[in-house]
């Protein structure tokens, strides 16, 4: 005896909401299936392009800007765009307060991917209990960025901890954060407490001269260093414990878990330029790379703690 089984009415479409009969159709998965060749999944993980434009969060975790997710995905993929599940027409928004998400999938217009689950968190990775505008945008924009990286392998390699391939290390741009100090700026002395750093300048016969013996780069205290600048608070936090969770957040920016790890007076330009870039991005504040890699070189330019801490806060107060 044949039997037929209909999970659902055909009667119900006049009625039934069209997100949920979206919704209905993929739990019977009623959809055509987006599909990427291992290949070309292969080629977008493995590409060095999106390397240029890697950033990091205030913890120090590398992300890929979603301007620069959708540029490599319509390169690589020119006719997927990514889509969100709906609620209801027009709501993305799932779940309960502290436990909202998104669904996001990738699609061609006619086939698509299954949906991923997407938490919808603040800035600092926790759950937000009360949703505005920018929170929902904002992470549209975020879980836009996985799907993309999940289902085409652009940029997955962040999410796996991975370092991403490199064509040139030399032929390419750098980010604020990895950029080498100003060659006028290098110094290798030990210079907290508003200590000058020594000149570089050479004796005769190619020696060090005589006033920079015994500053060597060994000589270099960069936990002392470190905690002179967050001890003077340029960032003006309300609580001192604030300001030295900045410089801890500032080693992990650029992969360190310790200040004794920094050797020189050059490298430590790059801990308090790492301090500048994660307070900005804690206070939101608005300017151009070209105008905050001028005032990192400032910073990296000064020859003591004292100079630096004054240049930090030249800057802090230019936030409008």
């Amino acid at each position: 005896m044949n039997h037929s089984f209909m999970l659902y009415s055909p009667s119900d479409f006049s009625s039934m909401d069209p997100a949920k009969q979206a919704t209905m159709d993929r739990y019977n998965g009623i959809f055509s299936p987006l599909e990427i060749s291992a290949e070309a999944f292969k080629a977008a993980y493995d590409t060095p392009d999106i390397g240029p434009h890697i950033e990091k969060d205030y913890k120090g975790l590398s992300y890929l800007s979603w301007p620069f997710a959708y540029r490599y995905l319509k390169e690589h993929f020119p006719t997927y765009f990514v889509a969100f599940e709906e609620k209801t027409i027009g709501e993305v928004v799932f779940g309960t307060p502290g436990a909202y998400y998104l669904r996001p999938y990738l699609t061609d217009g006619c086939r698509r991917t299954v949906a991923l689950i997407f938490p919808i968190m603040d800035r600092k990775h926790n759950s937000i209990k009360e949703l505005d505008g920018r929170a929902i945008s904002d992470n549209c924009q975020r879980a836009a960025v996985k799907a993309i990286a999940t289902f085409t392998g652009l940029g997955l390699r962040l999410y796996a901890g991975e370092d991403i391939p490199k064509e040139d290390e030399k032929g390419q741009a750098k980010l604020p954060l990895q950029q080498e100090a100003p060659k006028q700026a290098a110094r290798t002395s030990k210079a907290p407490t508003g200590v000058k750093a020594p000149s570089e300048s050479v004796g005769e016969g190619g020696n060090a001269p005589a006033d920079a013996a015994g500053t060597s780069d060994e000589a270099f205290d960069a936990k002392t260093a470190l905690t002179t600048i967050c001890k003077a608070n340029p960032f003006g936090y309300a609580d001192e414990k604030n300001s030295m969770a900045l410089g801890k957040a500032a080693l992990e920016a650029i992969g360190l878990s310790r200040a004794t790890e920094v050797k020189t007076w050059q490298q430590f330009g790059n801990v308090a330029a790492a301090m500048m870039t994660v307070w900005a991005k804690e206070e939101q504040m608005v300017i151009t790379k070209t105008e905050m890699t001028k005032e990192i070189d400032l910073v990296r330019a000064c020859d003591t703690t004292e100079a630096m801490v004054e240049a930090m806060k030249a800057f802090v107060a230019k936030k409008p």
